[in-house]
């Protein structure tokens, strides 16, 4: 009777045994997933808002800043011509502002007596570098830039400019400006015409070739 009894009390204990293992073995599969989502999970948020995050916006905000100073700098309102140079002064840094400072008087002296107003679009921008731990980009800008003359008559054409752009506090702005290629002149249609570009009036900004 005490035999039957041992033997009913081990069956017990072996029933109850593998319930344990299991549950062990669930909590320590529970805890390597839970490490591997931790890891993975702290993986993406560190590309996100500390690597790729941060990269993407300083990628966006340079090419915006260097497609609206490359307007900037071939906008001319004959109405306001101060106006319009000290709206293109406003996104420069560096040598080229001091230069634009220190040729204000002659730039708008210049571009009284020519009186021809100017206007631009972009049509392509681009960032061609981009070194955001030290706040620096380069940009391509190619711009349709239309001038009109006193006679109200109008000519378009395309520049193509390398814009260095630097952050200063939260705002990026040109420190230099490079011409790629001499302006072209455009037919009504957008297209290139072999006709040799017009003389362009002084802008407040390096002229395509200077």
């Amino acid at each position: 009777m005490v035999s039957e009894t041992s033997e009913a009390a081990e069956a017990t204990d072996q029933d109850k045994q593998p319930p344990r293992v299991v549950t062990a073995a669930a909590v320590g599969a529970l805890a390597v997933a839970l490490v591997a989502a931790l890891w993975f999970g702290g993986s993406w948020a560190r590309a996100a808002f500390f690597t790729d995050g941060p990269r993407a916006d300083a990628r966006d905000a340079a090419l915006a800043a260097a497609s609206q100073a490359a307007i900037n700098m071939t906008t001319i309102k004959v109405e306001d011509i101060p106006g319009s140079l000290a709206l293109a002064r406003s996104s420069m840094t560096g040598k080229i502002l001091d230069s634009a400072n220190q040729n204000r008087q002659k730039s708008e002296e210049m571009a009284q007596q020519a009186a021809v107003g100017m206007q631009s679009q972009v049509q392509v921008a681009a960032l061609t570098s981009l070194n955001s731990e030290l706040d620096k980009a380069t940009a391509l800008v190619v711009l349709k830039v239309t001038e009109v003359k006193q006679d109200k008559s109008a000519s378009s054409y395309r520049y193509s400019w390398s814009l260095d752009m630097t952050k200063e506090g939260d705002v990026w702005k040109t420190e230099q400006v490079a011409s790629l290629t001499q302006p072209v002149l455009l037919d009504n249609s957008g297209g290139a015409t072999n006709t040799p570009p017009a003389p362009v009036p002084a802008a407040p900004a390096p002229r395509p070739g200077s």
